[in-house]
């Protein structure tokens, strides 16, 4: 129990980049280093960790389970959140002394800033294969954010995605 909650803790200490980065270091331990599960369950604990919302890194909590139960799955979760829930909660305070100064906030507007810049930057960068791939891809993605972000019925929206479906269909698109 104590080795699951320190490797987990490794885990959590050096998943900079998200849990998708740390997927390769999380696979590493618990298939070829120790052994805990096969990687026909390890995938299946992935796509468990995808299909469940919140964060990639919920996996500490399927291998713990298959570690050691109940007791396992706790000790992996707490292992694997703990040093970023630390570290998260000191900066708070941080922040918030350094707000105080002009040229803090500053750096923040600035910051945020860069933040949507690179945010654009990725999305171009996910479009561009879509796109590729075919344009209506893109064109239908981007009507359903639309339609999703006027508050459109998702039930109603997937009525109208099988309606143009079987129109292009039958069109022979």
């Amino acid at each position: 129990m104590l080795e699951l909650f320190l490797r987990f803790l490794v885990v959590g200490a050096t998943a900079f980049g998200g849990g998708g980065a740390a997927l390769p270091l999380v696979e590493r331990i618990t298939v070829a280093e120790t052994g805990w599960l096969t990687p026909q369950r390890f995938a299946i604990g992935v796509g468990f960790a995808y299909a469940t919302p919140g964060p990639i890194l919920i996996l500490a909590a399927f291998v713990g389970y298959h570690v050691a139960g109940l007791a396992g799955a706790l000790a992996g979760t707490v292992g694997v959140f703990a040093i970023p829930v630390l570290l998260a909660g000191g900066s708070a305070g941080v922040v918030a002394r350094l707000n105080r100064y002009t040229r803090f906030r500053a750096f923040g507007r600035f910051a945020a800033a860069a933040a949507v810049g690179l945010l654009a930057v990725t999305l171009t960068a996910l479009a561009r294969p879509v796109y590729e791939l075919h344009p209506a891809l893109l064109a239908g993605a981007v009507m359903v954010f639309a339609a999703e972000r006027l508050g459109l019925s998702p039930v109603l929206m997937l009525v109208i995605a099988a309606g143009v479906g079987a129109a292009a269909g039958a069109a022979g698109a």
